[in-house]
């Protein structure tokens, strides 16, 4: 007797280890909001390159944009350092099957809320993280700068003491995903006179009031995850207060903070795979020639192959982060960082083999999905990810927090 059809359960409800499934709950309740509220909103937030305002307001009335703040400043205590490791990651992959821009929007500020978490004061606890809990009041981290070499001993942002409590900072950045206009930024700059990036890295608070501060929006016009609004910020001469700056000289290098974040774009490449396989399924569905096809048959078989073992490394490196130490850790969320990626990429090809050109129509998602998800993983680098195992596995020098 023949088995039953039946239909694969939605991703983000297979199982997975605890520790690597955060709050399941709020997770499927996420999942509705995403597919009913923002899916319409894509196709126009594409058309226009800018920051997805309707749907970022929906994350913070539902808490998704305190994920990883303390449940005394109104966040849910998701952290890799935490009890909760999953939920934050788990939400930005739920929010990539639709619309992979969002989710990075989501990814940069719950990453910049951790790091003011962990690193400010309390002063700047009700300065900068009290206000997420009354209104939408994002963060971005600006590191990026125009011609600034892999390994560099220093920003070409300088912060310079001015005496009486005061820094001026100048310089350029550009992917400043999130923009300043609705929050903050924190900006990579470098003590003038002091050298290597173990001394020099000193984080700035920029905020929009201050003057010099300068936002070009027009720049930000890519082929892909047009709605991670990443405008390029101008510094000329910002002179802020001591309390604006962010830890100790050193502190994001010395914190491993960098290689905190790897499972963020891991993610959102699994999610984006995902949500292109789940529409093609739809698609297919409405043929029922195709749906017979051997050869469809065998290509969603492999795709759904890849997908599931993403998803294993994926899970697999957040419950490392509960098992190894920092350094183990790391190189664990950089093998499922680049396993995510190829997997993503190899769907993606399968899945246009099977749907046609019909399918990348802009009234359809599918062709949106494969240029954020390719975009997305050129802005990261992934040759430089497996250059760092291969030193790694080979017991040369290495260093998992030097990139992205």
């Amino acid at each position: 007797m023949p088995a039953t059809p039946k239909t694969l359960a939605p991703r983000g409800a297979q199982a997975a280890p605890s520790s690597a499934a955060g709050d399941t709950r709020r997770l499927r309740e996420l999942d509705a909001l995403v597919r009913e509220r923002f899916a319409p909103r894509e196709r126009r937030l594409h058309e226009q390159a800018a920051l997805p305002l309707d749907n970022l307001r929906e994350l913070h009335e539902a808490g998704w944009l305190r994920t990883t703040l303390s449940a005394a400043l109104g966040g849910a205590d998701s952290r890799l350092d935490a009890g909760d490791p999953a939920t934050y990651l788990q939400a930005v992959r739920t929010v990539a099957r639709v619309s992979p821009g969002t989710a990075h929007c989501l990814q940069v500020h719950n990453h910049a809320a951790w790091t003011l978490l962990e690193l400010g004061t309390p002063e700047q606890h009700a300065l900068f993280l009290a206000p997420m809990r009354e209104r939408l009041f994002l963060a971005s981290f600006m590191g990026s700068e125009p011609g600034l070499k892999l390994g560099a001993a220093a920003f070409q942002t300088t912060a310079r003491a001015l005496g009486g409590g005061e820094w001026s900072v100048s310089g350029r950045k550009y992917y400043a995903t999130n923009g300043l206009r609705h929050g903050l930024g924190i900006v990579f700059a470098s003590l003038e006179g002091v050298q290597g990036l173990q001394h020099n890295h000193q984080m700035v608070i920029v905020t929009p009031d201050l003057p010099g501060v300068h936002e070009d929006a027009d720049w930000y016009r890519p082929g892909g995850m047009r709605v991670a609004y990443s405008p390029q910020v101008v510094l000329e001469g910002v002179r802020v207060p001591c309390s604006h700056l962010l830890g100790a000289p050193g502190a994001y290098v010395g914190g491993r903070w960098q290689g905190r974040f790897h499972l963020g774009f891991a993610a959102n490449y699994l999610g984006t795979a995902e949500g292109a396989y789940d529409w093609t399924l739809d698609w297919l569905r409405a043929f029922p020639e195709k749906v017979a096809d051997p050869f469809v048959q065998a290509h969603v078989g492999e795709a759904r192959v890849r997908l599931h073992a993403a998803q294993a490394a994926f899970e697999r490196a957040i419950v490392d982060w509960t098992r190894h130490d920092a350094v183990d850790a790391e190189l664990s969320s950089m093998a499922a960082k680049s396993t995510c990626a190829s997997a993503a990429q190899d769907v993606l090809q399968r899945l246009l083999r099977l749907v046609g050109s019909t399918a990348l129509f802009d009234e359809h998602p599918l062709g949106r999905l494969g240029r954020d998800l390719q975009t997305h993983i050129l802005h990261v680098g992934h040759d430089r990810t497996h250059q760092t195992l291969g030193q790694a596995a080979l017991g040369e020098a290495f260093d998992s927090t030097r990139q992205k």
